[in-house]
């Protein structure tokens, strides 16, 4: 059976200055969670100002940070330093709490994704995982290729571990081009367009959008115009416990949340140029 759009948002326009843009997916006020994501963030720039360059903390979550265009080089508490360039991706599980920071060595052209952790795994050791793009598995057809990174997209097990069963797969379509994909029935999916029309199910959307999706094993996308279309798969199993925020928290009780307050202030998630100060 093939998925259809069941509600389309478009993602809020937070910076929009002529160098940066950064558009926001979730949360939004209409929807908190499309299977564990929390948070989507999709950006371009073209100098090398920063989204999050500066050491910040995060807690109870696992942060993906996936480029499409440019490079970064990251760092963090736990004394990792790697950087990243087109196709690759990375992801830390915050866990209990710790700090990173990416600072850009070109423009950008990419995504920030963040998976609420399930109660049982929001106070774990935090960890860091990076995959270069050769070792994401790419499936090429006529006037397509997909990109899968987590969770099962037609027959293919991406190799990011993530929590709640998520799904992250990149599609491409040069213009005209159409895609069905095999996806897992039950999962909760959408789609986010991250540049150009697409028509999903007979629903066109366009760039900036989350198509929300029904159940299914197929999800048809269709480059619609004269442009190449890039899409993201999302989502995964339902969001398990509360998802409070708290700024870089994402915790399932307030008292959760006041911890994480508490370590990052007292220094126990780490230091990185002398913050927490």
């Amino acid at each position: 059976m093939q998925r259809a759009v069941t509600e389309i948002l478009q993602a809020a326009s937070l910076i929009d200055d002529g160098d940066m843009h950064l558009r926001r997916a979730l949360p939004l006020e209409e929807r908190t969670a499309l299977g564990p994501f929390v948070f989507i963030d999709h950006y371009r720039h073209h100098s090398r100002r920063g989204i999050g360059d500066q050491p910040h903390p995060h807690a109870g979550i696992e942060v993906i940070s996936y480029l499409l265009e440019g490079g970064v080089e990251h760092r963090d508490s736990m004394g990792f330093r790697d950087r990243l360039g087109p196709g690759d991706a990375q992801f830390i599980r915050a866990g209990r709490g710790m700090l990173h920071a990416e600072q850009p060595l070109s423009g950008r052209h990419g995504l920030q994704l963040w998976v609420s952790l399930p109660p049982e795994l929001k106070l774990v050791e935090p960890s860091y995982t990076s995959l270069p793009a050769a070792e994401i598995p790419e499936l090429a057809a006529e006037g397509s290729r997909l990109h899968v990174v987590a969770g099962t997209v037609d027959g293919v097990q991406g190799p990011m571990a993530l929590s709640g069963g998520a799904v992250f797969a990149r599609l491409r379509l040069e213009a005209g081009a159409a895609r069905t994909l095999t996806v897992d029935a039950e999962v909760e999916l959408g789609v986010y367009v991250l540049q150009g029309q697409a028509r999903v199910g007979g629903t066109v959307l366009p760039t900036g959008a989350l198509g929300l999706l029904s159940g299914g094993t197929q999800v048809a996308v269709v480059a619609e115009g004269t442009e190449a279309v890039e899409v993201a798969l999302l989502g995964g199993g339902t969001v398990q416990g509360a998802v409070l925020f708290a700024g870089p928290f994402v915790m399932d009780t307030p008292e959760r949340l006041a911890q994480a307050k508490r370590d990052f202030v007292a220094g126990r998630m780490g230091r990185l140029e002398g913050v927490p100060f």
